[in-house]
């Protein structure tokens, strides 16, 4: 079988080695399909040297199982779970599996690439489907993610919504907050660099683009003076700029990672006497696969809108470097194996 490592930022090597032997309560699994997380792009990245364990957004058919692993049968289609929860402790029999520590990190505990022709998995990881190409199956990963941010900003009937960031997971939280019923939706963006994006969030409901160059959001003219909820998936420092068009009790549900600059400042006089809320979404573990599934089958959120490359796994040097310096024509890369 073949497997993908990252020799250097950029520099990709693709070699030889035997196929795994699950272990208990593990599957093999033929990789079909993993796409590519703007956090595959960081590993990418990187300068160390021999980092394999990259590629999350995997879809497959089941090949063996190992002891004690007997839920699916040889030649079934499945997802993977990034993270699962434990069941047992004591958050997960309070009914908040969603703040569950203890389960399974398909991303963080396992020796594992999507970028591989097999892997292992723990079977309590995978969720089967059908209906669906594996490239759009393998969406499953990022719109859980997007779900988990929807759910997390509490979207209504009737309300006016900001969604600040378009890339894959900004703009199915504009699908999402469509289907909910949401007035207007504001997809905020720094840069008109990326028409792709700018039309695919037009075309999933977007009330208006605002580009934050061209014009500052405290300038534009909300019918309403401000918005009823703000979903961010920009950097840590767009939020304190968005409390300023936050209504009276807006929340703001916020996803986002900057290890460098991760402080922002905001005065909390303001944000106490327009009772805001700041609600950080983070989809650890993963929630939401088959309702996904469904989503995506049903094209609630079409997958066809998002994926606009797809490349066999021996170009993957070539489809990354691509990503990287012509990501204006991306909105999601997938790498398929037929």
């Amino acid at each position: 079988m073949r497997v993908v490592y990252v020799k250097a930022p950029f520099q990709f090597e693709i070699r030889e080695t035997e196929i795994p032997e699950p272990g208990e309560g593990q599957v093999l699994l033929d990789v079909r399909a993993c796409a590519v997380c703007g956090t595959d792009m960081h590993t990418a990245a990187t300068d160390a040297e021999d980092f394999q364990s990259f590629g999350h957004e995997i879809a497959g058919v089941t090949v063996k199982n190992g002891p004690f692993a007997s839920r699916f049968q040889p030649g079934t289609k499945v997802i993977i779970e990034s993270g699962t929860f434990c069941h047992v402790c004591e958050n997960c029999r309070n009914g908040r599996p969603d703040i569950c520590t203890n389960g399974i990190s398909v991303i963080d505990d396992l020796e594992i690439s999507g970028y591989a022709d097999y892997m292992v998995v723990p079977e309590q990881a995978l969720v089967p489907f059908d209906g669906l190409e594996f490239e759009e199956a393998a969406l499953s990963e990022p719109l859980g993610v997007a779900m988990d941010l929807f759910y997390t900003t509490g979207i209504e009937l009737n309300d006016d919504v900001a969604v600040v960031g378009l890339g894959p997971i900004g703009l199915m939280t504009i699908a999402l907050a469509k289907a909910a019923g949401a007035r207007n939706i504001y997809a905020v963006q720094r840069s008109s660099r990326s028409q792709a994006r700018i039309a695919l969030a037009k075309k999933l409901g977007a009330t208006d683009v605002i580009i934050t160059s061209e014009t500052k959001l405290t300038d534009y003219p909300f019918p309403r003076g401000g918005v009823n909820k703000i979903m961010i998936t920009g950097a840590p420092a767009v939020i304190p700029e968005t409390f300023k068009i936050a209504l009276y009790g807006c929340i703001i549900g916020f996803l986002g990672i900057d290890m460098q600059h991760g402080d922002i400042t905001f005065n909390a006089n303001d944000f106490h006497f327009k009772k805001l809320q700041l609600r950080a979404s983070y989809a650890v573990p993963a929630l939401w696969f088959p309702r996904a599934l469904e989503l995506l089958k049903s094209k609630v959120v079409d997958p066809k809108d998002f994926i606009t490359q797809t490349f066999p796994l021996e170009k993957i040097e070539e489809m990354f470097i691509k990503q990287r310096d012509h990501g204006e024509d991306v909105i999601k890369m997938a790498m398929v194996k037929k």
